[in-house]
């Protein structure tokens, strides 16, 4: 007997060739995430982190990197979108794929780290 479906997990987050950045309900409810917050990646002991750089309410002038609600969930769910380009090839750059197709990528649990606070690992071993 063999699956007709190999992989059934779905990704928490993904990085589009175009700089655009989609993250799912549940990592912005572990994140606190809200509309106008600063996000960015850090790497950490080989792990790569994502966590929330800024506060909306902490921002003076424009950051890359700023979520906003995603217009098909804006009134039903939590799902966050970002424009990064930078963020984004970067990502692309430390994975070693190519920048041609989206980069969809798992996520682990929630984890408190020295200098950054609530951070969550993103698996970028088990490409999606």
């Amino acid at each position: 007997m063999t699956s007709l479906i190999t992989n059934s997990r779905k990704p928490d987050i993904t990085f589009y060739p175009n700089g655009r950045i989609d993250i799912k309900a549940r990592i912005a409810k572990l994140l606190s995430l809200g509309d106008g917050d600063v996000i960015n990646v850090a790497k950490h002991n080989r792990e790569y982190l994502l966590y929330v750089r800024q506060r909306k309410n902490e921002i003076v002038g424009q950051y890359e990197g700023t979520v906003h609600v995603s217009k098909k969930g804006k009134f039903s769910t939590h799902n966050m979108r970002t424009y990064s380009l930078q963020l984004t090839n970067a990502m692309y750059k430390e994975v070693g794929m190519e920048i041609t197709t989206p980069l969809r990528l798992p996520a682990g649990d929630v984890t408190a780290v020295d200098g950054i606070g609530i951070a969550i690992p993103l698996i970028t071993r088990c490409l999606l």
